[in-house]
């Protein structure tokens, strides 16, 4: 087993605490993939149905993934790599239509696609959705007013564009509008965290977790939120509480790893931190912090393993220059 010198140990805990700069931030930059939020409506603004195929592809062409929508007229795309793809509804019944979406500089993305009926008449829904169904929240929606709904369009479009502070208003228009629209309230949230507005947001995100206690994301977005202001407790309440509701979610698993390390409870992330990399091998960052909860199992070898792929995804990356420094110490180290 690999068993460093004082010195070369020493440079690892300095970099170490270097990477706590994972910094709680959210993952950026190319490789780092995300997910796309796709919900599917009719012209009218009600929910689409169940079952509507929904494609990715990438934008210069090739298929990335298909999906159906589930009850709400919804569906999520998980990516392991960033970029710009073209979401399109693929389904017999309703015309082609697409939207561009990025995910460069934020690892989560919303996209909104109209049904629009071949006939002029759409076909009828075969049932009402079940009363105890597990998104039976989409029965909710139907008593949000059209003007609530347009104004939280407008706030997704402009939150697409990067246009954060019209986004705010277009949110604060749908809640003044509906004030018990548990969407709008974390649509909000999002909004503020663009414009680092870190208490506007986190009480946007809470509101939205009121009216709404299931809404999954909702959660790991105020847990990331709090890994950015340091306020580690908070997340992991948060973040655990969302992992409830969808224990398989990434996004979830890799705040939390980052939540466990920052609070040195390095064992706890191992876990979430190695999930992450195999569910998200693109994920730059993660192979960082894995890397560095192997160096306190001292697991030379897989650090070393896991500071490699991070140069692999992201040669000019902002931890490059440290990340070669750590590879050439363990390399040296190591026994040939």
């Amino acid at each position: 087993m690999f068993r460093p010198s004082s010195r070369i140990f020493l440079s690892c805990l300095t970099f170490l605490f270097f990477v706590v700069s994972l910094r709680a931030q959210r993952p950026s930059g190319t490789g780092t993939g995300g997910t796309i939020n796709v919900r599917v409506r009719y012209g009218d603004g009600r929910p689409g149905p169940r079952g509507i195929h929904v494609r990715l592809e990438s934008a210069e062409g090739g298929a990335e993934s298909d999906l159906e929508t589930i009850e709400g007229g919804k569906c999520q795309f998980q990516q392991t790599t960033s970029g710009v793809f073209i979401v399109r509804i693929a389904e017999g019944d309703y015309k082609e239509v697409s939207a561009r979406v990025e995910l460069i500089h934020n690892p989560m993305a919303y996209v909104v696609l109209d049904l629009i009926p071949v006939k002029k008449e759409p076909k009828p829904e075969v049932a009402l959705v079940p009363a105890d169904s597990i998104e039976s929240v989409a029965v909710k929606d139907l008593a949000i007013p059209e003007p609530a709904r347009l104004e939280f369009s407008k706030g997704e479009e402009a939150l697409r564009a990067k246009k954060a502070d019209k986004g705010v208003k277009h949110f604060q228009k749908a809640i003044k509008l509906y004030e018990t629209y548990p969407q709008a309230y974390r649509m909000l949230g999002d909004a503020y965290v663009e414009k680092q507005q870190w208490l506007e947001a986190e009480t946007a995100l809470k509101k939205s977790i009121e009216l709404q206690p299931d809404l999954a994301p909702a959660y790991f977005e105020l847990g990331a939120l709090r890994n950015q202001t340091k306020n580690y407790p908070g997340a992991e309440e948060a973040l655990k509480k969302g992992l409830e509701l969808t224990p398989d979610a990434t996004v979830g698993k890799y705040e939390l790893a980052k939540t466990f390390w920052a609070l040195g409870r390095w064992q706890d992330a191992a876990p979430f931190a190695a999930d992450t990399v195999k569910e998200l091998p693109d994920l730059a960052a993660a192979h960082v912090l894995l890397a560095n909860i192997r160096l306190k199992q001292r697991d030379a070898a897989g650090a070393l393993h896991e500071y490699q792929e991070y140069l692999r995804i992201e040669p000019q990356g902002s931890m490059a220059p440290q990340v070669r420094d750590m590879v050439e110490k363990i390399q040296k180290a190591l026994p040939h």
